[in-house]
C-alpha cells in the first residue's frame, strides 16, 4: 500500500468525501490491480475464514509437540463456570485468541493477521464484538478489517511485523494495534 501514514488515508477520505475504510480499500484495489468488488470479496473471504477457523477449534486436539492445544477449551470452561475478574467480553477474547493460537500450532487453517504468530488477536477481538453487539453486520466487520489491514501495512512499512526481525512484540503489538483500529 502506498500510504506512508494513516493521515494520508484520512486526507484522501476527506478530499474524496469517502469513509476512512474506503480510502484503504481503493488503495488496496489499485495496488493489487483488481476491481473494487474483488477487493471486497477477498476481505469478506478473510472474515469468513476467521469465523471458520474459530469454529474448527477442537478442545481435545494437541499439537505434535504436545505443548499446546487445550487452552482455549480450558478458558471457555473457566469463563462458563467461574466469575472471571476481567468480565465476560474480555474472557471471550482471551478464549478465542487461545483457540486460534492452538489451531495454528495444530496446523489448522488460520488467517495470518498480520502473521501466523499473531493470528488470534484480530478474530479474538472482533468475533465477541459481533456477538455482543447484534446490530453489527458482516459489512461492518469487513470495514473493520480494511482499517486493520491499513494499520498493519503502515506498521510493516515504517517499523516491523516480523518476530524474526523485531521480536514477538512486533507481531503481537502490530496485531493489537490492528485490532484496536478495527474495533474503533
Amino acid at each position: 500500500m502506498s500510504y506512508q501514514s494513516m493521515e494520508e488515508a484520512k486526507l484522501r477520505g476527506e478530499k474524496e468525501n469517502i469513509p476512512f475504510w474506503k480510502a484503504i480499500q481503493l488503495e488496496d484495489a489499485q495496488e493489487r490491480d483488481v476491481k473494487i468488488e474483488d477487493s471486497w470479496e477477498k476481505m469478506k473471504h478473510m472474515w469468513q475464514s476467521m469465523l471458520d477457523a474459530l469454529d474448527a477449534y477442537e478442545p481435545d486436539k494437541v499439537s505434535r509437540s504436545g505443548l499446546v492445544g487445550t487452552e482455549g477449551g480450558l478458558m471457555d470452561n473457566y469463563r462458563e463456570n467461574e466469575e472471571p475478574l476481567c468480565g465476560d467480553f474480555v474472557s471471550k477474547v482471551m478464549s478465542n485468541a487461545l483457540k486460534m493460537g492452538c489451531n495454528n500450532a495444530c496446523m489448522k487453517r488460520i488467517v495470518a493477521a498480520p502473521t501466523a504468530g499473531s493470528c488470534g488477536v484480530i478474530p479474538a477481538a472482533l468475533i465477541p464484538y459481533l456477538e455482543c453487539y447484534p446490530d453489527t453486520t458482516e459489512e461492518d466487520m469487513v470495514h473493520a478489517l480494511y482499517l486493520a489491514g491499513g494499520f498493519g501495512n503502515i506498521i510493516a512499512e515504517r517499523a516491523s511485523i516480523s518476530g524474526a526481525e523485531a521480536g514477538c512484540q512486533a507481531e503481537i503489538g502490530a496485531a493489537s494495534a490492528m485490532a484496536a483500529a478495527a474495533l474503533t
